[in-house]
């Protein structure tokens, strides 16, 4: 310190005089050395008074500190707290997304919203994915017979298990439009194999049938049948709508195609477009090929009927055979034409040969393609109408129908042919 004696040696000596009161004694007798012990002592008095001072500024600092750090610990904590209520708030709110959101999209749609933040800004962009829609057949007649809870328990025992299928195909359900299912392979995530996966999971749909139906069974339900359409193309794809309400959706003609291919097919069948067929090669078990110029296209489309896939999937369609019994005596009925959910006015009359609770051969002078929608009516019979499709004709003016919908009505009376009329 700046008080002390400069002269380490003389503050030695002191110490040492200090430590023999004796001769401190006799040397303070010296006038000189007097005067330099008290010059010594006030210097030593000036150093504690400055230290004195230091240390009551480090007192007083120490107390302002621990007095401010207790209240930035305070502080502290309650942020500390504010933001673990605000990280619960949002797991809770995540959780919330990903429970009710999830229900309506997949998670990788949840978590694209969640973990995005421009993700639901409006808009879209160009990119080519797979198309899937199913279709249950003669649903919406079904629903005149069944009460509206039977309606739900039937949809939601179908929906839930079709679900479970696309998910494990990672797909995303774009939409459930009442019975019909629209689900895209290759957004928002594309994969390379996504046309490979979109028919995979088409075929699992429908195998996956068997165990609905069983259930339905055991509910007293009725049993479904479901035909499923798959096509590839280019697609505006993105967050649709308005800033108060959204969707993350699919804009182009590829969709329409889609559902023109899906309409074609008869229960228990999946049909895939020539452009998703190209994906898959050599890979595709096919039954048969035909062309078709849907409306709407320009031009013809190929459209295939898989009935399996090799490969990394390797899953087949069982075999489905038609038995027909032939009829003793043909059976009269009345033919209709149907197009789209239109009945034709006009009647085509034609007799009944062959007969199974899926499926008719019918004769009349008529010619009607193949894919072609009627509507039966057999004439002796207060059945109600059954609704059919062209899957066979030949140049015999004779046409192989394939039931889309049979009313409980028309099949017993169906199974009362079959019990009565066999040759």
């Amino acid at each position: 310190m700046d008080a002390e004696d400069p002269t380490p040696e003389t503050g030695d000596r002191w110490h040492q005089v200090l430590a023999e009161p004796e001769r401190a004694a006799e040397l303070l007798r010296d006038p000189a050395e007097l005067t330099a012990f008290v010059a010594h002592a006030r210097a030593l008095s000036e150093a504690h008074e400055a230290l004195d001072g230091e240390f009551q500024e480090l007192q007083l600092l120490h107390d302002v500190t621990l007095e401010h750090s207790t209240d930035i610990e305070e502080q502290l904590a309650v942020k500390i707290e504010e933001v673990e209520a605000l990280v619960l708030d949002l797991e809770v709110r995540n959780g919330f997304i990903r429970e009710v959101f999830g229900r309506y999209m997949t998670d990788e749609v949840v978590r694209t919203l969640l973990e995005s933040p421009g993700a639901l800004r409006l808009g879209g962009e160009k990119r080519t994915i797979t198309i899937l829609m199913s279709d249950v057949r003669g649903f919406s007649s079904l629903c005149e017979r069944l009460s509206p809870e039977q309606v739900v328990r039937t949809l939601n025992t179908y929906l839930a298990a079709m679900a479970e299928v696309i998910a494990a195909h990672q797909g995303t359900i774009n939409e459930f439009i009442g019975d019909a299912i629209l689900a895209i392979f290759g957004a928002p995530i594309a994969r390379d194999n996504d046309a490979e996966r979109a028919v995979a999971c088409a075929l699992s749909m429908q195998r996956a049938m068997v165990e609905v139906n069983r259930t339905l069974t055991r509910q007293s339900l009725p049993a479904l049948e479901m035909g499923i359409g798959v096509h590839t193309g280019e697609v505006v794809v993105g967050n649709i709508g308005s800033t108060k309400r959204a969707k993350y959706g699919l804009v182009g003609s590829p969709v329409n195609l889609t559902s023109r291919i899906e309409s074609y097919t008869v229960g228990g069948q999946v049909l895939v477009s020539d452009t998703s067929a190209a994906f898959l090669r050599d890979r595709l078990l096919t039954g048969e090929s035909f062309r078709v110029t849907p409306k709407g296209i320009h031009a013809p489309l190929t459209i295939h009927e898989v009935l399996g896939i090799t490969g990394a999937y390797n899953v087949r369609l069982p075999e489905r055979e038609i038995e027909l019994a032939e009829l003793a005596q043909p059976v009269p009925v009345e033919l209709a034409l149907v197009d789209g959910k239109d009945v034709g006015d006009r009647c085509l009359e034609a007799l009944v040969t062959d007969l199974s609770l899926q499926a008719a051969r019918i004769s009349g002078n008529f010619e009607l393609t193949p894919r072609t929608d009627v509507r039966l009516l057999f004439t002796p019979s207060t059945a109600d109408a059954i609704y059919a499709k062209v899957v066979r004709s030949s140049d015999s003016e004779e046409l192989l129908l394939r039931f889309t919908s049979t009313p409980p009505a028309a099949k017993s009376w169906i199974e009362d042919i079959l019990a009565h009329r066999r040759r």
